[in-house]
């Protein structure tokens, strides 16, 4: 009656041995970063438990370049084509992988809502958010922060890029009067 006792707790053991290894050799090879979210009330770094860091929308101060009011479209740049950024909108969802081997960093993302077709003209007002730029790590939570603004351009507009529009509806797509791109944050330029 031992004897199987005694395979079955070996064989369970080998599982969890063989489990452990795996992740840490997924570990090993690809350094997994924390998660991000975005959208609802503000802003999530590294998941919804408590050792995350949170920014309420509140907490940001917008820069005096922008309109006083919600942006028409936020989201994540999808896909770009001639005049055109297509931006996956509602709530997104963004990790950071870094390969230990090459130092490449990715940023695979992924959004819940439309994709809304943008056009950027010649009068469009491009700015890049380089607000993360003065924190050496995460964000002081719960104290305000100024948004700072820097002139930017369309072709800045990279993988992964944050996508905040004010303009007007055009048929199925927008004309960006104003647009504003943010790189992930924690992807030093």
């Amino acid at each position: 009656m031992k004897k199987p006792r005694l395979i079955i707790g070996g064989i369970v053991l080998i599982l969890l041995l063989a489990g452990a290894a795996f992740v840490g050799a997924r570990l090993l090879n690809e350094q997994g970063l924390p998660g991000l979210s975005l959208g609802g009330q503000g802003f999530s770094l590294g998941g919804s438990n408590s050792n995350g860091v949170h920014i309420n929308r509140g907490d940001i101060q917008p820069a005096k370049e922008l309109p006083q009011t919600r942006a028409d479209i936020n989201g994540v740049l999808d896909h770009r084509q001639d005049n055109s950024i297509f931006v996956g909108t509602g709530k997104v969802m963004m990790s950071v992988r870094r390969n230990i081997q090459s130092g490449e960093v990715q940023t695979p993302s992924s959004h819940d809502g439309p994709i809304v077709e943008v056009l950027v003209t010649t009068q469009t007002k491009i700015y890049q958010d380089v607000t993360m730029n003065q924190f050496d790590g995460p964000p002081p939570e719960g104290q305000k922060i100024q948004q700072i603004l820097e002139s930017g351009s369309h072709d800045g507009i990279g993988q992964s890029s944050m996508i905040y529009i004010w303009g007007r509806k055009m048929g199925d797509r927008f004309i960006a009067d104003i647009l504003v791109y943010s790189p992930p944050a924690f992807i030093k330029r």
